[in-house]
């Protein structure tokens, strides 16, 4: 019998986009896995401009269809624990998941400027040289590399038998430069759903 496949991953949704929501709909329709947990952070100390969790929540659940709840294949659920309080590090929540599906076979989902070496880095990944107990994590879980227009292909380095590198097509989209342009009063049309896009213009986000 083979293994359950769980997916996890997710982004500090600040604002969320269409870049979020064309990779979720891709897990969900390549088959991969069969439970997918996409978890929006709590404040990360490298990232800056947070609006408040209520907002951030908000926007989540206004970017992906209702629908992905409860039909399909692939279970898809939006876990909030850390949204509310500091962010977990990645090797913390693959751990308690490990607790939670001790059979199960658990991936990490993440984009290719994660796991290319980086001369700043010595050679060295940013997972290995920055995210908690780098080294341990980068050896010892799964992951799912996905590939990001603009960075190099992930097939041209040379990762463990523990990363497996998928083709599902990404957007160049970015929550950073959404914030900029939404400082310097230009048009988020195309980048975020038109619900979000409302939600940020009624509630004065970003300005």
């Amino acid at each position: 019998m083979e293994k359950f496949k769980i997916g996890i991953g997710g982004s500090a949704a600040n604002p969320p986009h269409l870049g979020h929501k064309q990779l979720v709909q891709g897990l969900l329709e390549s088959g991969r896995f069969d439970q997918i947990f996409w978890i929006p952070s709590g404040v990360r100390p490298d990232k800056d401009g947070f609006v408040s969790p209520d907002h951030r929540v908000a926007m989540t659940l206004l970017t992906f269809p209702t629908e992905w709840l409860w039909k399909g294949k692939t279970n898809f659920v939006i876990k909030f624990d850390d949204v509310y309080k500091g962010n977990t590090p990645t090797i913390e929540v693959l751990e308690q998941y490990r607790k939670m599906f001790p059979t199960a076979e658990i991936s990490w989902f993440t984009g290719v400027d994660s796991v290319e070496p980086q001369d700043r880095f010595e050679g060295k990944s940013e997972i290995q040289a920055v995210w908690d107990r780098g080294e341990e994590l980068f050896h010892n879980y799964n992951f799912f590399v996905l590939a990001r227009p603009g960075f190099t292909d992930p097939k041209s380095f040379s990762l463990p038998k523990n990363f497996e590198l998928s083709n599902i097509p990404q957007l160049d989209i970015s929550s950073t430069d959404i914030r900029k342009k939404i400082q310097n009063s230009e048009s988020i049309e195309g980048l975020v759903t038109k619900e979000v896009e409302e939600y940020i213009k009624r509630n004065n986000l970003y300005r």
